[in-house]
């Protein structure tokens, strides 16, 4: 009896999405979930897993979406949480997501899962990309080879996304007919050998399948190993006797043993359930690959997506905001008529907030993160971080850090959070300090929206790149504390593909939510706050205590101090408390263009946010957080007062 089918039909059924890196397993997961969702680590470790709960055909699923894994080798933590999470006995039913434009390497992993002897079906993602590869799939003999159920499915679409639940759902009320892989001859009776004499204290302590057990000993898994040596080390030392003669027979390393079983297992697969036509010309998306993928069009590439990013960004959040600007002033001007006294300080202050986040914040921040979602969802984004990966070795950084810097243009909170997947402790260290100097999209706003605006566009795009060397130099001198070469990236580089609206609109309103119910209230209180403040006289006194740096160090004036300090709590703070703190909405009456530069560089570059903060402290201890002011507020000085003093 399977563990699924002990339950009742009105249990909640607990189904994992399980998949190799950029098969769609997130896809389909909004998909499903439509981006209201739990996210936390695993007991005990700082791998992040997402969930949610959701109701189908009278039935709560809880829906779990796991790190992406090439194996369940755990050659990284990420892969060993996965792997551990479908072995606890918690899991109902298995999702095995594939990118089926890759079916031969995707079904690397799936061998390895049905060996766990867990419940599971096949979801066939990217079905359609695979047709335009000329890639025909029968999965209905896919399904009959391995006894698994397979599902086409384009997720992105939403289309098959029923029938792949309907299946899960099939599979969890049955017995689960469990189908080994079958190695060869020799393969097969050193397992049986090794059964025969299987201590029945490995058993309790594995709390898995004999045969997984056995097969994860004779790939040398130092975790089943420790278990065994505690079960029966003389068992363990059989065990190792048997791996050294299939190393011997096959005249292969003892670690390459399944792995090549698997692989030859796979290809044969692979040729009896798919059809490869031959496709006389390049598709558009290849074409563009071959351009983008190779370091000359790579680096023109990518420097025309950035300013086509922040020259649009800039255009319309430029527009919308001066559609808006005539409407809120007049609102505004209303206020002192209305109301008197203490009243009146609150409320102007409340709808100084209420403005700058409507007025300010809101009009470049969407067609930003609309243009980044854009990125990601055609693929464009991890081609970036692909063609990225050699430069940024250069620069001291691992290739695996790519994916950090890139998610910091967003938010540095989750960039720093997905650090957690770097194998080395040094390149983790590093990743985390750097990421704090990459502009998020809370620090590009106030670059588009000072720079770009009394500056121009070019400036505003030299102040992006000079961000982005910054980030580069930190990155290389921290490295030479530890010279110690970092290995270079594997990634998988999913097809470009016309993004959805649906889904792109969906994401914008996740994040833009995100501004809505935590960044905007948090200005509005400090818009309170700062009015108090100024009504008390209070925010002299900041302004005095901080003058040595915004009066001496940048060449401020004095009365920005307070406006610097609140933009440690959100960095959106600094562009909207500025027209407080000048007394005017016509900051370039007041600053100069050196000025106005100065400002933009050291709000770019100085203390993360507290959100940032905490998250540093969580992710690298007291120290890395420290370690991350200390070195952001210097870099800031020294980079901004040099501006302010040389130009």
């Amino acid at each position: 009896m399977s563990r699924s089918a002990t339950k009742s039909p009105g249990d909640e059924l607990v189904i994992a999405l399980a998949g190799q890196p950029n098969c769609g397993k997130s896809t389909l997961f909004n998909a499903v979930a439509g981006f209201k969702v739990n996210t936390g680590n695993f007991s005990g470790t700082t791998v992040a897993y997402t969930e949610t709960r959701v109701f189908f055909e009278g039935r709560t699923v809880k829906l779990i979406d796991l790190p992406g894994t090439y194996s369940i080798s755990a050659h990284d933590l990420a892969e060993k949480v996965a792997r551990d999470y479908l072995l606890s006995g918690s899991v109902d039913v298995i999702i095995n997501v594939l990118d089926s434009s890759t079916l031969a390497r995707s079904l690397e992993l799936t061998i390895q899962l049905m060996e766990m002897d867990v419940p599971m079906v096949i979801a066939l993602n990217m079905f359609d990309e695979a047709q335009k590869k000329g890639i025909a799939i029968d999965a209905a003999k896919l399904a009959s080879l391995t006894g698994v159920e397979a599902c086409p499915l384009v997720a992105v679409q939403g289309s098959g996304v029923h029938e792949l639940f309907r299946a899960a759902f099939k599979v969890s009320r049955e017995a689960y007919r469990y189908r080994k892989p079958v190695y060869d001859k020799d393969v097969e009776e050193c397992i049986a050998r090794i059964a025969s004499r299987y201590p029945q204290s490995l058993g309790e302590l594995a709390r898995v399948n004999e045969r997984f057990v056995i097969i994860r000993l004779l790939e040398m898994d130092p975790e089943f190993e420790a278990l065994a040596q505690e079960a029966d080390p003389a068992f363990l030392q059989f065990v190792r006797e048997n791996r050294r003669f299939l190393a011997e027979v096959h005249a292969w390393p003892e670690t390459g043993v399944f792995a090549s079983h698997r692989h030859a297992m796979v290809m044969d697969l692979f040729e009896d359930v798919a059809v490869v036509k031959s496709r006389a010309k390049l598709s558009f998306g290849e074409a563009v690959d071959s351009f983008i993928i190779n370091p000359a069009g790579g680096l023109i590439a990518f420097a025309a997506l950035i300013f086509l990013m922040f020259s649009t960004s800039f255009w319309l959040g430029d527009l919308l905001s001066g559609l808006l600007e005539g409407p809120l002033d007049l609102v505004g001007r209303q206020l002192p008529g209305l109301l008197s006294g203490n009243v009146l300080i609150l409320a102007a202050g409340l709808w100084d907030g209420v403005t700058a986040g409507l007025g300010i914040v809101l009009p470049f921040l969407v067609p930003l993160l609309t243009l980044m979602s854009l990125l990601e969802d055609t693929g464009l984004l991890p081609r970036i971080a692909f063609m990225m990966d050699g430069l940024l070795h250069r620069f001291g950084l691992h290739g695996k850090s790519v994916v950090p810097l890139i998610l910091g243009y967003g938010c540095n909170v989750p960039a720093i959070m997905a650090a957690r997947n770097l194998e080395y402790e040094r390149d983790r260290i590093i990743t985390l300090l750097v990421v704090p100097f990459i502009s998020c999209s809370a620090r590009t706003v106030i670059i588009m929206a000072l720079a770009g605006k009394y500056l121009g566009a070019g400036y505003a795009t030299l102040i992006y790149l000079g961000n982005i060397a910054v980030a580069l130099a930190m990155s290389f001198l921290l490295s030479r504390f530890n010279v110690e070469t970092s290995p270079g990236i594997i990634m998988d580089v999913p097809p470009l593909r016309r993004p959805y609206a649906g889904i792109v609109l969906r994401k914008v309103w996740a994040m833009t939510y995100e501004f809505l119910a935590f960044a905007w209230p948090v200005i509005a209180i400090s818009s309170i706050v700062l009015a108090v403040m100024a009504h008390a006289g209070v925010d002299a006194y900041v302004n005095a205590a901080l003058s040595p740096v915004t009066a001496f160090v940048l060449d401020l004036p004095e009365n920005l101090g307070i406006t610097l300090f609140l933009g440690i709590f959100r960095k959106e703070l600094t562009l909207i408390m500025l027209e407080s703190a000048l007394g005017t909405a016509n900051v370039a009456s007041v600053l100069s263009p050196v000025q106005l530069l100065v400002l933009v560089v050291f709000t770019v570059l100085y203390i993360p946010c507290i959100a940032t903060i905490s998250t540093l402290w969580k992710e690298g201890g007291w120290k890395v957080a420290a370690a991350s002011v200390a070195l952001n507020t210097t870099v800031a000085l020294v980079v901004a007062g040099t501006i302010a003093h040389v130009l």
